[in-house]
């Protein structure tokens, strides 16, 4: 293999660790300018060595990873940080790549290839092992997922009923005109242009449930809704329903 040309810092807290990153890279003929285990250690090392790559473990013992690398990328922005980590999950991929980490390895991958990362981030590419990119992908697109506050929740569960914002106002204790901004805020979270349209997004993400007919094979609990063929709806609880509204629903559900 040609040798890297490339000025590497190791920042790994395990000696036994460490020894196997420099023994891998100093066979690939990878220069290392340093080595240490601390995050302190890290931030005065690149002061001194400004290195083109920072390898660095995201658990040290003295700071946080995502920390230490957004203190060197402050002070030396064009240096690429490959984190190297034993933890694939969600959280610690999107703290990484946040701070500006430009690859996330895996010490655990079969297919652990040091120096190939080093030579992909030099010449511009961001490396994510595929298990940490699912992770991080998963996380980010349950995050465009639209937040509703509680008391939104609860307005449109009422509103699935079938029940005014008057109606709603009393069984929430809330002034009719509160009731319409709980559901605008509502409609406008879920891009929706109308009440039952919210009703309909909201059931879809499975932020409010009871709503539709009932699934072959599955059973309602006795304070749940069902609906039959024709969208009328059967009584299994006191809950007060208007057909024609759960059967708008039905139909512009069906639609799409």
């Amino acid at each position: 293999m040609a040798k890297v040309k490339a000025r590497v810092l190791v920042v790994e807290p395990s000696r036994i660790v460490r020894q196997g990153i420099l023994a891998q890279l100093s066979e690939d003929g990878v220069l290392v300018v340093a080595e240490v285990a601390t995050g302190a250690e890290a931030i005065a090392a690149a002061a001194q060595h400004q290195p083109d790559v920072v390898l660095l473990d995201l658990k040290l013992p003295d700071r946080p990873g995502p920390e230490v690398c957004g203190a060197i990328l402050e002070q030396h922005p064009t240096t690429a940080i490959i984190v190297l980590s034993a933890h694939g999950d969600e959280a610690s991929v999107g703290v990484a790549i946040d701070a500006g980490a430009r690859a996330y390895l895996l010490k655990d991958a079969d297919d652990l290839d040091l120096t190939g990362a080093i030579e992909r981030v030099l010449a511009g590419e961001s490396v994510i092992h595929p298990r940490a990119a699912a992770a991080l992908l998963d996380s980010r697109g349950r995050a465009e997922e639209p937040k509703l506050s509680g008391q939104e929740l609860n307005v449109l569960r009422l509103v699935a009923e079938g029940l005014t914002n008057p109606e709603i106002g009393a069984r929430l204790y809330l002034s009719r005109h509160t009731v319409k901004e709980y559901l605008s805020h509502a409609m406008r979270k879920l891009e929706a242009t109308n009440r039952i349209e919210a009703v309909r997004r909201a059931t879809e993400l499975g932020l409010i449930e009871g709503v539709g007919p009932v699934p072959t094979g599955e059973t309602r609990r006795p304070d749940t809704l069902v609906y039959n063929e024709s969208g009328a709806p059967i009584r299994t609880s006191d809950l007060k329903v208007t057909p024609l509204k759960i059967d708008r629903l039905q139909t512009s559900s069906e639609s799409e």
